[in-house]
Protein backbone atom coordinates (compact mmCIF):
# COMPACT_ATOMS: atom_id res chain seq x y z
CA UNK A 1 0.00 0.00 0.00
CA UNK A 2 1.42 3.67 -0.83
CA UNK A 3 1.50 5.43 2.22
CA UNK A 4 1.18 8.59 0.76
CA UNK A 5 -2.08 8.44 -0.08
CA UNK A 6 -4.35 10.95 0.67
CA UNK A 7 -1.02 12.68 2.69
CA UNK A 8 0.72 15.88 1.92
CA UNK A 9 4.71 14.89 1.34
CA UNK A 10 6.86 16.85 3.64
CA UNK A 11 9.78 18.73 2.60
CA UNK A 12 11.46 17.02 5.34
CA UNK A 13 11.06 14.37 8.05
CA UNK A 14 13.22 14.70 10.79
CA UNK A 15 13.61 11.31 13.13
CA UNK A 16 14.53 11.26 16.77
CA UNK A 17 15.34 7.94 18.69
CA UNK A 18 14.08 8.19 22.07
CA UNK A 19 15.60 6.22 25.38
CA UNK A 20 15.24 6.59 28.72
CA UNK A 21 15.58 10.92 27.57
CA UNK A 22 13.28 12.66 29.83
CA UNK A 23 15.69 15.32 30.88
CA UNK A 24 16.44 16.73 27.35
CA UNK A 25 13.47 15.78 25.05
CA UNK A 26 12.01 19.20 25.50
CA UNK A 27 14.81 21.39 24.76
CA UNK A 28 15.04 19.21 21.59
CA UNK A 29 12.20 19.20 20.36
CA UNK A 30 11.97 23.02 20.95
CA UNK A 31 14.65 23.53 18.81
CA UNK A 32 12.70 22.25 15.62
CA UNK A 33 9.34 23.34 15.87
CA UNK A 34 11.25 26.83 16.27
CA UNK A 35 12.99 26.69 13.65
CA UNK A 36 11.40 29.45 10.68
CA UNK A 37 11.08 27.67 7.71
CA UNK A 38 8.67 28.20 4.86
CA UNK A 39 8.54 24.38 3.19
CA UNK A 40 6.93 21.37 5.35
CA UNK A 41 8.22 18.98 7.78
CA UNK A 42 7.33 16.36 10.08
CA UNK A 43 8.73 14.93 13.71
CA UNK A 44 8.89 11.09 14.31
CA UNK A 45 9.76 10.60 17.97
CA UNK A 46 10.19 7.06 18.76
CA UNK A 47 9.85 6.04 21.76
CA UNK A 48 12.51 2.70 22.30
CA UNK A 49 10.85 1.31 25.39
CA UNK A 50 11.64 3.85 27.68
CA UNK A 51 11.37 3.38 31.16
CA UNK A 52 11.61 6.99 32.78
CA UNK A 53 8.96 9.34 31.75
CA UNK A 54 10.13 10.41 28.16
CA UNK A 55 6.83 8.85 26.61
CA UNK A 56 4.64 10.85 28.40
CA UNK A 57 6.39 14.10 27.48
CA UNK A 58 5.68 13.11 23.97
CA UNK A 59 2.43 12.53 24.05
CA UNK A 60 1.59 16.04 25.91
CA UNK A 61 3.76 17.62 23.17
CA UNK A 62 1.89 15.81 20.34
CA UNK A 63 -1.11 17.15 22.04
CA UNK A 64 0.42 21.19 20.87
CA UNK A 65 1.88 20.01 17.74
CA UNK A 66 0.27 18.01 15.27
CA UNK A 67 3.22 17.76 13.11
CA UNK A 68 4.65 15.33 16.06
CA UNK A 69 4.42 11.25 15.62
CA UNK A 70 5.07 9.22 18.32
CA UNK A 71 5.90 5.45 17.62
CA UNK A 72 6.31 3.33 20.72
CA UNK A 73 8.47 -0.02 20.77
CA UNK A 74 6.76 -2.09 23.58
CA UNK A 75 10.65 -2.58 25.22
CA UNK A 76 14.24 -1.61 24.17
CA UNK A 77 15.38 -2.68 20.45
CA UNK A 78 18.47 -0.27 20.03
CA UNK A 79 18.71 2.98 18.26
CA UNK A 80 19.66 0.97 15.13
CA UNK A 81 15.85 -0.81 15.06
CA UNK A 82 14.58 2.71 16.55
CA UNK A 83 15.98 4.90 13.60
CA UNK A 84 14.85 2.22 11.16
CA UNK A 85 11.41 2.11 12.31
CA UNK A 86 11.31 6.07 11.87
CA UNK A 87 12.53 5.64 8.43
CA UNK A 88 9.84 3.38 7.72
CA UNK A 89 7.49 5.90 8.83
CA UNK A 90 9.16 8.92 7.41
CA UNK A 91 7.21 10.79 4.10
CA UNK A 92 9.65 13.82 3.79
CA UNK A 93 12.00 14.09 0.29
CA UNK A 94 14.78 14.29 2.73
CA UNK A 95 15.67 13.15 5.91
CA UNK A 96 17.44 14.31 9.08
CA UNK A 97 18.25 11.97 12.49
CA UNK A 98 18.65 14.31 15.82
CA UNK A 99 19.22 12.76 18.87
CA UNK A 100 17.18 13.09 21.64
CA UNK A 101 19.75 14.84 24.02
CA UNK A 102 20.85 16.70 21.12
CA UNK A 103 19.49 20.04 19.35
CA UNK A 104 19.59 21.73 16.22
CA UNK A 105 20.50 25.21 15.67
CA UNK A 106 18.54 28.18 13.78
CA UNK A 107 17.64 28.62 10.32
CA UNK A 108 19.24 24.98 10.02
CA UNK A 109 15.72 23.53 8.09
CA UNK A 110 15.68 26.17 5.72
CA UNK A 111 19.37 26.28 5.36
CA UNK A 112 19.83 22.87 4.79
CA UNK A 113 16.56 22.16 2.26
CA UNK A 114 17.55 25.55 0.22
CA UNK A 115 21.29 23.39 -0.30
CA UNK A 116 19.73 20.12 -1.39
CA UNK A 117 17.63 22.11 -4.03
CA UNK A 118 20.30 24.14 -5.32
CA UNK A 119 23.09 21.67 -5.40
CA UNK A 120 20.69 18.84 -6.37
CA UNK A 121 22.53 16.84 -4.19
CA UNK A 122 21.44 13.29 -2.47
CA UNK A 123 23.42 14.06 0.84
CA UNK A 124 24.36 17.26 2.65
CA UNK A 125 27.45 16.93 5.38
CA UNK A 126 27.36 19.80 7.73
CA UNK A 127 29.90 21.00 11.26
CA UNK A 128 28.50 20.83 14.30
CA UNK A 129 29.01 21.99 17.52
CA UNK A 130 29.90 20.23 20.88
CA UNK A 131 28.24 21.38 24.26
CA UNK A 132 29.15 20.27 27.86
CA UNK A 133 26.92 20.10 30.66
CA UNK A 134 28.36 23.92 32.28
CA UNK A 135 27.39 25.50 28.39
CA UNK A 136 31.41 25.71 26.95
CA UNK A 137 30.81 25.03 23.06
CA UNK A 138 33.65 24.04 20.90
CA UNK A 139 32.98 24.21 17.17
CA UNK A 140 34.04 21.35 15.00
CA UNK A 141 34.92 22.63 12.07
CA UNK A 142 36.29 19.68 10.22
CA UNK A 143 34.58 21.01 6.69
CA UNK A 144 36.74 24.03 5.73
CA UNK A 145 35.00 24.70 2.61
CA UNK A 146 32.00 24.04 0.60
CA UNK A 147 32.54 21.46 -2.18
CA UNK A 148 30.30 19.08 -4.51
CA UNK A 149 31.51 15.95 -5.64
CA UNK A 150 30.28 12.70 -7.27
CA UNK A 151 34.02 10.47 -5.78
CA UNK A 152 33.09 8.83 -2.63
CA UNK A 153 36.50 8.31 -2.21
CA UNK A 154 36.86 12.10 -1.42
CA UNK A 155 34.26 12.59 1.13
CA UNK A 156 34.09 8.67 2.72
CA UNK A 157 35.61 10.30 5.95
CA UNK A 158 32.55 11.79 6.46
CA UNK A 159 30.00 9.14 6.41
CA UNK A 160 31.79 6.75 9.05
CA UNK A 161 30.93 8.74 12.14
CA UNK A 162 27.56 10.38 13.26
CA UNK A 163 24.11 10.50 11.10
CA UNK A 164 23.25 13.73 12.65
CA UNK A 165 25.19 15.88 10.72
CA UNK A 166 23.43 14.82 7.37
CA UNK A 167 20.40 15.60 5.52
CA UNK A 168 19.76 12.59 3.09
CA UNK A 169 17.10 12.09 0.28
CA UNK A 170 14.89 9.41 1.21
CA UNK A 171 15.24 7.48 -1.77
CA UNK A 172 18.79 6.49 -0.52
CA UNK A 173 16.82 5.13 2.63
CA UNK A 174 15.12 2.10 1.18
CA UNK A 175 15.94 -1.48 1.02
CA UNK A 176 18.65 -1.28 3.55
CA UNK A 177 20.90 -3.78 4.60
CA UNK A 178 21.04 -2.45 7.72
CA UNK A 179 18.60 -1.61 10.57
CA UNK A 180 17.48 -5.33 10.82
CA UNK A 181 20.10 -6.15 14.05
CA UNK A 182 19.30 -4.59 17.63
CA UNK A 183 23.03 -2.28 17.93
CA UNK A 184 23.47 0.48 20.24
CA UNK A 185 27.46 1.16 19.08
CA UNK A 186 28.35 2.02 15.90
CA UNK A 187 25.35 1.77 14.05
CA UNK A 188 26.17 4.93 12.54
CA UNK A 189 28.96 3.09 10.52
CA UNK A 190 26.95 0.65 9.16
CA UNK A 191 24.20 3.48 7.88
CA UNK A 192 26.77 6.02 6.65
CA UNK A 193 28.81 3.62 4.62
CA UNK A 194 25.59 2.45 3.39
CA UNK A 195 23.67 6.15 2.85
CA UNK A 196 27.48 6.89 0.97
CA UNK A 197 27.41 3.82 -1.51
CA UNK A 198 24.00 4.44 -2.61
CA UNK A 199 24.50 8.69 -3.21
CA UNK A 200 25.37 9.74 -6.58
CA UNK A 201 26.43 13.82 -5.92
CA UNK A 202 27.33 14.86 -2.03
CA UNK A 203 27.36 18.42 -0.74
CA UNK A 204 30.00 19.44 2.33
CA UNK A 205 28.60 22.62 4.14
CA UNK A 206 31.30 24.31 6.56
CA UNK A 207 28.43 25.98 8.36
CA UNK A 208 27.21 24.12 12.07
CA UNK A 209 23.81 23.30 12.00
CA UNK A 210 23.98 21.09 15.10
CA UNK A 211 24.89 20.60 18.70
CA UNK A 212 26.21 17.42 20.12
CA UNK A 213 25.29 17.62 23.72
CA UNK A 214 28.63 15.50 25.36
CA UNK A 215 25.94 13.92 27.88
CA UNK A 216 28.60 11.99 30.83
CA UNK A 217 25.85 9.30 30.88
CA UNK A 218 26.27 8.55 27.27
CA UNK A 219 26.29 4.39 26.62
CA UNK A 220 29.33 4.94 24.55
CA UNK A 221 31.24 6.28 27.05
CA UNK A 222 31.27 3.55 29.19
CA UNK A 223 30.57 0.63 27.13
CA UNK A 224 32.78 -2.32 28.54
CA UNK A 225 35.45 -3.89 26.63
CA UNK A 226 34.07 -6.91 26.09
CA UNK A 227 30.60 -5.60 25.32
CA UNK A 228 32.19 -3.21 22.75
CA UNK A 229 34.28 -6.01 21.02
CA UNK A 230 30.99 -8.02 20.71
CA UNK A 231 29.52 -5.42 19.29
CA UNK A 232 31.90 -5.30 16.53
CA UNK A 233 31.62 -8.82 15.32
CA UNK A 234 27.98 -8.01 14.83
CA UNK A 235 29.47 -4.80 13.43
CA UNK A 236 32.19 -6.32 10.79
CA UNK A 237 29.06 -9.12 9.65
CA UNK A 238 26.84 -6.19 8.49
CA UNK A 239 29.82 -4.49 7.05
CA UNK A 240 30.41 -7.73 4.93
CA UNK A 241 26.90 -7.98 3.92
CA UNK A 242 26.93 -4.39 2.56
CA UNK A 243 30.10 -4.45 0.69
CA UNK A 244 28.87 -7.80 -1.15
CA UNK A 245 25.21 -6.69 -1.93
CA UNK A 246 26.86 -3.34 -3.62
CA UNK A 247 30.25 -5.12 -5.05
CA UNK A 248 32.09 -2.31 -4.17
CA UNK A 249 35.42 -2.12 -5.12
CA UNK A 250 39.10 -2.85 -3.47
CA UNK A 251 39.76 1.31 -2.34
CA UNK A 252 36.24 1.86 -0.60
CA UNK A 253 36.38 -1.46 1.13
CA UNK A 254 39.74 -1.07 2.17
CA UNK A 255 38.99 2.72 3.45
CA UNK A 256 35.68 1.24 5.44
CA UNK A 257 38.00 -1.49 7.06
CA UNK A 258 40.73 0.45 7.98
CA UNK A 259 37.85 3.05 9.66
CA UNK A 260 36.79 -0.15 11.43
CA UNK A 261 39.74 -1.90 12.75
CA UNK A 262 41.56 1.32 13.89
CA UNK A 263 38.41 1.02 16.80
CA UNK A 264 39.58 -2.25 17.46
CA UNK A 265 43.13 -1.28 18.44
CA UNK A 266 42.33 1.15 20.16
CA UNK A 267 40.10 -0.76 22.48
CA UNK A 268 42.81 -3.30 22.67
CA UNK A 269 45.58 -1.07 23.74
CA UNK A 270 43.04 0.63 26.41
CA UNK A 271 43.13 -3.20 27.60
CA UNK A 272 46.85 -4.20 27.22
CA UNK A 273 47.48 -1.21 29.42
CA UNK A 274 44.60 -0.75 31.89
CA UNK A 275 42.29 -3.80 31.94
CA UNK A 276 44.93 -6.67 31.36
CA UNK A 277 42.95 -8.71 33.01
CA UNK A 278 40.51 -8.75 30.44
CA UNK A 279 42.61 -9.51 27.74
CA UNK A 280 41.97 -13.48 27.73
CA UNK A 281 38.41 -12.94 27.17
CA UNK A 282 39.11 -10.13 24.52
CA UNK A 283 41.15 -11.78 22.52
CA UNK A 284 38.34 -14.72 22.29
CA UNK A 285 36.19 -11.85 20.72
CA UNK A 286 38.81 -10.59 18.53
CA UNK A 287 39.50 -13.98 17.00
CA UNK A 288 35.71 -14.04 16.24
CA UNK A 289 36.52 -11.71 13.59
CA UNK A 290 38.85 -13.70 11.22
CA UNK A 291 36.09 -15.73 10.59
CA UNK A 292 35.10 -12.80 7.95
CA UNK A 293 36.56 -13.38 4.95
CA UNK A 294 35.97 -10.01 4.19
CA UNK A 295 39.39 -9.40 6.52
CA UNK A 296 42.46 -10.22 4.94
CA UNK A 297 45.11 -12.70 5.87
CA UNK A 298 47.30 -9.45 6.47
CA UNK A 299 44.76 -7.30 8.49
CA UNK A 300 44.37 -11.03 10.64
CA UNK A 301 48.31 -11.22 11.21
CA UNK A 302 48.62 -7.76 12.33
CA UNK A 303 45.85 -8.08 14.76
CA UNK A 304 47.03 -11.56 16.14
CA UNK A 305 50.17 -9.43 16.72
CA UNK A 306 48.39 -6.90 18.42
CA UNK A 307 47.36 -9.32 21.03
CA UNK A 308 50.68 -10.40 22.19
CA UNK A 309 52.44 -7.14 22.59
CA UNK A 310 51.01 -4.19 23.50
CA UNK A 311 53.63 -2.12 21.84
CA UNK A 312 52.63 -3.43 18.39
CA UNK A 313 49.06 -2.47 19.42
CA UNK A 314 49.96 1.00 20.67
CA UNK A 315 51.84 1.67 17.23
CA UNK A 316 48.88 1.15 15.29
CA UNK A 317 46.74 3.15 17.15
CA UNK A 318 48.98 6.10 16.51
CA UNK A 319 49.13 4.97 12.87
CA UNK A 320 45.88 5.80 12.57
CA UNK A 321 45.01 8.29 15.51
CA UNK A 322 48.61 10.04 15.41
CA UNK A 323 50.58 10.81 18.55
CA UNK A 324 48.51 13.71 20.18
CA UNK A 325 44.87 12.30 19.01
CA UNK A 326 45.97 8.60 20.79
CA UNK A 327 47.36 10.49 23.84
CA UNK A 328 44.09 12.57 24.28
CA UNK A 329 41.97 9.91 23.69
CA UNK A 330 43.54 7.09 26.17
CA UNK A 331 43.82 10.23 28.63
CA UNK A 332 39.41 10.48 28.47
CA UNK A 333 39.70 6.39 28.65
CA UNK A 334 42.11 6.57 31.99
CA UNK A 335 39.32 9.37 33.75
CA UNK A 336 36.63 7.30 32.72
CA UNK A 337 37.98 4.13 34.38
CA UNK A 338 38.91 5.91 37.48
CA UNK A 339 37.16 9.28 38.01
CA UNK A 340 33.70 8.70 36.60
Amino acid sequence: MDKTINKVTPNISIIIPIYNADLYIARCLESVFNQIFSGTFEVIAVDDGSTDNSLQILKNYQEKESRLKVIQHDYNKKISIARATGMNAALGDFIMFVDSDDWILPNALKNLYKKCIDAEADVVVFNFVKEDKCGNRTFINKIKKEFITTDKNLVNEYFYGALWNKIIKRTLIENLVCGKVELSITEDLLYGIEILIKANKICLLPESYYVYYTNNVSITLHVKPEQYLKNQVVILDQIQKIILKYDVDFIFSTAVLNYFEKWIYLELAKVHFFNKYKLVNCNKLVKELFQFPILSSFRIEKLELSLKCRYICLYEVTKYFGIRMSVGIITRSIKQKYFL
